[in-house]
């Protein structure tokens, strides 16, 4: 690149950031402000309503409440006294997407705020380019007994010059490998059995396991019907070309990122036929590479991709620009980090997640051997049924989620409520109502409003003369004729999949038009969306899963690196009376004992007695709580017993970097107010790579960088 070019993107850069309201105050006046006092605190989260996350932290809140309000007159009236106030939650689409926030700042809301975001430590750097932080003193923050290795999370947060307490860690969780045995059992069985790799003597637990249990097991025979259509033709070659790679099977192969890939690139190799069938899935690909990034430069912000830098205060004192000019010591880390990962992505060995699409979905109807996602979705690794039934447009691979399709009742001109919805597995029992746009009800937990009466005349319009059509919670793009199942928080399109041409007209766009600030359309012909039940040999239930820790290290010799994500409390500045309270609550959250508390999602709920908030919330919600009395030692066995799979290997994992600091280390994103969109760049590009390796359509190297800069500008 042309010196004279970097200055022009330098400086284009550096005038949009400017231009933003949520970056203004650092480029030229505070925009600090005050919220309006209405004596109750908002607590805002992107955790979904219906998932356990969401049921816990609603429990939890309305337990707050009822203590609040529990006990004498005198004892009610000591708490107020104490400056304690009621909490109201706020759901927010789009998960631990921002631009909720960044919204919220550049209208200078003072009426519908908040004073808490659950969300990640980015979201203060955020709030501080409008100075609308709220700290914790050190007394308070050292309160809550955070364990040592979760207390440095607000050093490393842009513009956080003074280190403030802006902060709270709530519920952390790691990353894991979902292992369906008999997929990879197959896999090394035929590596070893054909192409004669090397079996090492030691350190073969785990592969001997899955080989055995493949062998074993009953359902080997579908395993191998299914696979055995994608196996390569000229096996001579392919062999010759696996065993050029100078792989063992053994343990380790599942410890680094870069024998992980090489034997999923191996894997591949022997089962080319079917694009939708990768060896490994990746979830979130940013997070990937900054474990790989953190464990190869052993922790040194300065040796990594993003580094500090003084003279690039406007994105809170880190160079976000090096890292895609040619050749400069950023992008060559950056670059190294990339170029295995897209190899297995151009083999087919790699799928890559975003926008919605979990790996978790391939890997249980066995067309994956490995995934790596987070240890919070362990439930979603398996399955409990016998059989399931999936629906999708056109081919299996089409897929949407069950839990996003609707039917829909006849409008009804009475009443503030238009219509009704369900689930399309659902029973009568559970109908959920659409109220008017002008309606004065309370609305339910699942129901829905109409934002407008524009919306909602669009909606009775449509269903006019069809009352039989469907609602769909997806977005369908009439001149592509395609279903969108997600986007990035640009706004990018990261997950979808074209329609065959008979369906032209037979969907129809209606958009955000509820409360929820979700994308809907109408399916006018139930034809257009096929199902098919899955029977028990083409599932993968819970014994046949293995969960084990993803890989730590980029390469041998690397640091240890355990990655920290989960909900973090975000602290906002509203006005005196709550900032005290908003204080008071956290404490609460950390230190209170609640008698008996039950959480219940469907089907499943669980009690809990003697606990504080916020292990009930993390118990129910599949997270490690981030306290010493969590890790402490004389309650390890206590604590390890009631842990699932997953949240097992995150607390073994966090435990370890908490006593032994010298082989492991925490990784975590850069907080600054631009992760997220550096996160979704490099998880975006992904996405399309893999979405260009399944079309058939040839990619390189070249064209994912160019991918991950055009979409960071």
């Amino acid at each position: 690149m042309k010196k004279s070019n970097k200055i022009l993107i330098s400086m284009a850069s550096v005038a949009a950031l400017c231009a933003l309201p949520l970056v203004a105050a650092r480029c030229g006046g505070s925009q600090k402000f005050d919220q309006k006092n209405d004596g109750i605190l908002k607590l805002a989260t992107g955790l979904s309503e219906t998932n356990n996350q969401g049921v816990a932290i609603k429990g939890v809140v309305e337990e707050y409440n009822k203590w609040l309000n529990s006990g004498s007159d005198e004892e009610k009236k000591g708490r107020t006294a104490k400056g304690y106030l009621p909490v109201e939650l706020v759901f927010l689409p789009n998960g631990y997407n921002t631009g909720p926030l960044s919204n919220k700042l550049s209208s200078k809301d003072q009426n519908t705020f908040w004073n808490i975001l659950l969300n990640y430590p980015q979201a203060a750097s955020i709030l501080a380019q409008s100075e609308m932080n709220l700290a914790l003193s050190d007394e308070e923050f050292d309160n809550l007994n955070l364990a040592s290795v979760f207390k440095n999370t607000n050093k490393p947060i842009a513009g956080n010059k003074n280190h403030e307490k802006w902060v709270v860690p709530f519920g952390v969780s790691s990353e894991m490998q979902s292992v369906n045995k008999l997929v990879l059992g197959k896999l090394l069985n035929d590596l070893k059995s054909e192409v004669d790799l090397t079996i090492e003597e030691k350190n073969v637990k785990k592969v001997n396991e899955y080989i055995d249990y493949y062998s074993k097991s009953p359902k080997k025979n579908h395993i191998d019907t299914e696979w055995n259509k994608d196996k390569a033709s000229d096996t001579e070659k392919v062999k010759k070309d696996i065993l050029s790679m100078n792989i063992k099977l053994a343990d380790d192969i599942f410890e680094s990122y870069e024998k992980l890939i090489k034997f999923s690139i191996a894997a591949k190799k022997l089962f080319p036929k079917n694009v939708n069938r990768p060896i490994l899935g990746i979830d979130s690909l940013a997070t990937s590479i900054n474990v790989m990034n953190a464990s190869q430069s052993k922790g040194d912000l300065n040796k990594g991709y993003i580094t500090p830098s003084d003279k690039h205060e406007v994105t809170g004192g880190y160079d976000y620009e090096s890292f895609l000019e040619k050749n400069t010591p950023q992008n060559k880390v950056f670059e190294d980090l990339l170029k295995l990962v897209f190899e297995g992505i151009k083999e087919g060995a790699i799928w890559v997640g975003g926008g919605g699409a979990y790996g978790s979905n391939i890997l249980t109807k066995h067309n994956m051997a490995l995934n790596i996602g987070s240890t919070a979705g362990w439930h979603n690794t398996f399955i409990e049924e016998t059989s399931s039934k999936i629906y999708f447009v056109d081919k299996k691979e089409n897929e949407i989620d069950k839990n996003r399709y609707f039917n829909l009742h006849k409008p009804d001109s009475n009443g503030d409520v238009i219509s009704k919805f369900k689930r399309f597995e659902d029973g009568d029992d559970k109908i959920n109502k659409i109220y008017s746009h002008d309606s004065k009800s309370k609305i339910g937990r699942y129901d829905k409003k109409f934002k407008s009466k524009n919306e909602q005349d669009k909606f009775l319009n449509e269903l006019k003369n069809n009352f039989n059509a469907k609602l769909l919670e997806y977005e369908y793009d009439e001149n592509n004729n395609s279903l969108i199942l997600g986007r990035d928080s640009k706004g990018t399109v990261v997950n979808s999949f074209k329609l065959d041409d008979k369906h032209k007209g037979k969907f129809k766009l209606l958009g955000k038009i509820f409360d929820d600030d979700k994308n809907y359309s109408l399916v006018l012909d139930e034809n257009s969306i096929s199902n098919e039940t899955i029977s028990g040999d083409g599932l993968l239930n819970k014994n046949d899963a293995d969960w084990i820790n993803y890989p730590l290290v980029n390469k041998d010799g690397d640091k240890k690196s355990i990655f920290a994500q989960g909900p973090s409390m975000v602290l906002i500045h509203a006005n005196e009376p709550e900032n005290k309270g908003t204080k008071l609550f956290v404490n609460w959250m950390f230190t209170h004992n609640i008698p008996e508390i039950t959480l219940r999602r469907k089907k499943y709920s669980q009690t809990y007695k003697n606990i504080k908030p916020i292990d009930a919330f993390n118990r129910f919600g599949n997270y490690i709580s981030p306290t010493n009395s969590y890790f402490a030692d004389d309650k390890k066995e206590e604590t390890i017993k009631v842990l699932n799979e997953a949240t097992k290997l995150a607390f073994e994992s966090f435990n370890l970097a908490i006593k032994d600091a010298d082989n492991y280390q925490l990784a975590e994103d850069v907080s600054s107010v631009l992760s997220d969109k550096l996160r979704d760049s490099i998880s975006t590009a992904g996405r399309k790579m893999v979405a260009q390796y399944t079309s058939n359509t040839a990619i390189t190297f070249e064209d994912f960088m160019k991918q991950i800069s055009n979409l960071f500008k």
